[in-house]
């Protein structure tokens, strides 16, 4: 029960939604991309971004010197079909912002 409370709390933020929507729409961002798309600063997406590791969330891999983000699969099971679907749709609309496109 502690790590359901957990997850759903670092869900109880729009930045953070925001974080998973666009993991959702998009493949393997780095973190440098999603902070510049969600015009978010980076000691504020650094934060939500631990928010969300430490739920078991996202996890982060390197990619030589980039941090890729990716949702776990215990967040994807965590969120229903019609939450992920509007997430996705708004992850959607952040697309192409941090290319300038």
């Amino acid at each position: 029960m502690e790590h359901l409370a957990q997850a759903y709390s670092a869900l109880g933020s729009p930045e953070r939604l925001r974080i998973v929507g666009y993991l959702l729409a998009q493949r393997n961002p780095h973190c440098g991309e999603i902070a510049q798309a969600l015009g978010m600063t980076g000691s504020a997406f650094s934060y939500h971004l631990r928010v969300l590791e430490e739920a078991g969330l996202v996890v982060r891999r390197r990619d030589g010197r980039r941090h890729c983000l990716a949702l776990t699969p215990f967040a994807r099971g965590l969120l229903p079909p019609a939450v992920r679907r509007t997430l996705t749709e708004e992850g959607t609309q952040w697309k192409g912002k941090s290319s300038g496109k």
